[in-house]
């Protein structure tokens, strides 16, 4: 089994002639698929495939983690080049997602398109709201229960539903899993459900409990010192052999891990790419 991962898209990069952007991307290739999992906030996707030689037009798949802007910026102009415009996400991802703004203001971090956008330009919508096998030893979670305690969606985040302003758990949030022989591959967004409910969510619904690498976001910018202490403790047992922590992670969260864990982990750039 092949398994290859490029990151895209990320807040930071390395590499001259790349851009670090604030949002995610990445290119997942198992056995010849090749996925591209969210767009970034738009700007970025286009020069970094060209840069590190992908060619977006032979994406097999789209898949959507989550419907906030630095997700799905680029939708709207990658749909044209793909030979398959094929789009996997939660039917959530055209909630009105909102953040305070202060003064009683909200602002709009939500997609920038809506679904007859998508039809316009010819795509197929696939709503993914349960486990979902997306292709063979390649699956996406739909809905990831919330059973921790400690988790919640990193941040103040709330919605608009029929003009009344609600919390919002961001329940469209969802993440990408590959069954390795080695174990589980878990590609996040932003793992707004939590990175420990998604990676045992994800370990519960394939029947593993070895986990092979966990690779994106994880929202903890910003998280107490319980939600960080028991995070890791459970990360510990979870014992995963690569932790790649990129985009909502933030500096602080990043640094504790690579302290705690780090033997295996490393703060993920734009332009790196892991193969299994």
């Amino acid at each position: 089994m092949k398994v290859s991962i490029t990151i895209l898209v990320e807040n930071t990069t390395p590499v001259p002639g790349l851009m670090g952007e604030f949002g995610f991307s990445t290119l997942i290739e198992v056995n010849g698929k090749r996925i591209l999992f969210d767009t970034g906030s738009g700007e970025a996707l286009e020069p970094n495939a060209k840069a590190l030689g992908v060619d977006l037009a032979s994406v097999d798949a789209l898949v959507i983690s989550h419907g906030h802007f630095d997700h799905t910026g680029g939708v709207l102009q990658l749909l044209p080049k793909l030979k398959k415009p094929v789009i996997y996400a939660h039917s959530g991802i055209f909630t009105r997602h909102l953040v305070p703004d202060g003064s009683n203001r909200t602002q709009y971090i939500g997609v920038p398109f809506s679904e007859d956008d998508l039809i316009r330009l010819g795509a197929q919508f696939v709503a993914v709201d349960d486990f979902f096998p997306l292709s063979d030893q390649v699956y996406l979670t739909g809905t990831i229960p919330r059973l921790t305690d400690y988790e919640d969606p990193g941040g103040l985040f709330i919605k608009e539903v029929k003009g009344v302003i609600a919390p919002d758990y961001i329940e469209d949030d969802m993440a990408l899993v590959i069954t390795h022989p080695e174990g589980l591959i878990i590609v996040s967004g932003c793992a707004h459900a939590g990175i420990i409910n998604t990676i045992n969510y994800a370990m519960q619904r394939i029947g593993e409990n070895k986990v092979l690498a966990f690779i994106g976001g994880t929202h903890l910018k910003g998280a107490d010192e319980i939600r960080l202490q028991k995070t890791i403790a459970e990360l510990k047992k979870i014992n995963p052999q690569k932790l790649i922590v990129c985009h909502c992670t933030g500096f602080t969260a990043s640094s504790r891990l690579s302290w705690e864990l780090p033997a295996i982990t490393t703060k993920g750039e734009t332009g790196m790419i892991f193969q299994f």
